[in-house]
């Protein structure tokens, strides 16, 4: 009889130590947000811009890999066409299949053909062919201001302090354009949100070496084109940036309004995951330390939340109750980081949002975890 009691009480036993691993997760998980948030009130504040002089010739030659982007570079050639100071632009067109080198020379771009293959050979052959002291990489599917390379250059003129570690390169934030009126898009905005404010913080404070190549300006003598690696599908801003951190060169994040890019969300779960698995594959080579360390904390916390769902299925209203005080204790820490996001990038929210991003993020990280360790995560038709 005392035996066949003992076997009843251990799905709740093990319910309760899921319970406490949960609990130091989550303790882990806050306190890196504590962090996060304390950088990004640290970091400079966006203030009033200043005028650039008027005879300031081209310094930045915006590099634009494409592979088939016939539907998304005509808006992005329109919107640096329209820039309130001199730029240069070179195209490389990583052997498309569609009318993108038609729609580049009939804008009057200069673009050439990638010899080899991919977005890293691309880059290292633009590098070549950049004049300028600065060289900006966009992706073709972002929109952008009148004013953001007149940003740009306001911010290496700001930052050409004479010292001994001259900036090397100059990142700036990238916004995901939701609809108001769509759950889907404005969860994939703040999401997008919350990430940026991790990363602007931790170059900020000189302890990432993180940006997104969709919006970056580098020193063109020092861009290290020679450690953009071929064994990953993506990832060159990841490889530039942190050989640039190895080399002690400056990182400055641009906090400027002006120089935000905005691109477009996902149309489903399956692409989502897909592209942050992509993601997520960054974490675990060659990165820094602080993105490896964050990469591990993510997924312990929503792992562990999946072992108290199973875990508490068996212990009815019990389980139950524990699951949602758990998913209760990490909305009130997702909430401290969307707020901020929300306030630094100007981005949608609805007061639901709140409520529903602990579960979507959850159902994010798992999907994506699942893609990454089933090896199906591919880019543009190559497999990583």
């Amino acid at each position: 009889m005392n035996i066949e009691i003992a076997w009843d009480l251990w799905p709740e036993m093990i319910f309760w130590g899921v319970l406490g691993i949960n609990a130091l997760c989550l303790l882990a998980y806050g306190r890196q947000i504590h962090l996060w948030t304390k950088r990004l009130s640290q970091a400079p504040k966006p203030n009033q811009e200043e005028l650039i002089r008027s005879d300031v010739s081209k310094w930045i030659t915006v590099v634009i890999p494409c592979r088939n982007e016939a539907e998304n570079l005509p808006s992005l050639l329109s919107d640096l066409a329209k820039q309130t100071c001199p730029i240069e632009i070179l195209v490389v067109d990583d052997h498309s299949s569609d009318a993108t080198i038609g729609i580049a020379k009939t804008a009057g771009v200069k673009c050439i053909s990638n010899q080899a293959h991919g977005k890293k050979a691309a880059l290292r052959q633009a590098h070549g062919k950049v004049k300028t002291p600065w060289m900006a990489t966009l992706d073709a599917d972002v929109r952008i201001g009148a004013d953001w390379a007149k940003s740009m250059m306001q911010c290496i003129q700001n930052n050409q302090s004479g010292d001994d570690k001259e900036t090397q390169a100059i990142l700036g934030t990238v916004r995901i354009e939701a609809k108001p009126n769509s759950q889907w898009q404005r969860f994939q905005s703040l999401e997008y949100g919350c990430l940026m404010a991790w990363i602007e913080g931790g170059v900020s404070s000189g302890t990432l070496a993180m940006g997104s190549g969709a919006n970056s300006v580098y020193r063109t003598s020092t861009y290290p084109a020679n450690e953009l690696h071929e064994n990953q599908a993506s990832g060159d801003d990841a490889y530039a940036l942190l050989a640039i951190k190895n080399n002690n060169g400056k990182i400055i994040w641009n906090s400027q309004r002006s120089a935000f890019v905005t691109t477009q969300p996902v149309q489903g779960w399956s692409e989502l995951w897909q592209q942050r698995a992509r993601w997520a594959s960054k974490t675990v080579d060659g990165s820094d330390r602080e993105t490896t360390t964050t990469g591990w904390i993510v997924a312990a916390v929503h792992f562990a939340l999946i072992l108290a769902i199973i875990s508490g299925v068996a212990c009815s209203s019990r389980g139950i109750a524990g699951i949602l005080a758990l998913f209760a204790a990490k909305g009130m820490m997702d909430r401290r980081l969307v707020s901020t996001a929300v306030d630094r990038y100007a981005l949608p929210l609805k007061r639901l949002d709140l409520i529903r991003f602990p579960w979507r993020y959850a159902a994010l990280v798992w999907g994506s975890w699942w893609h990454l360790l089933r090896g199906q995560v591919k880019w543009k038709g190559r497999k990583l």
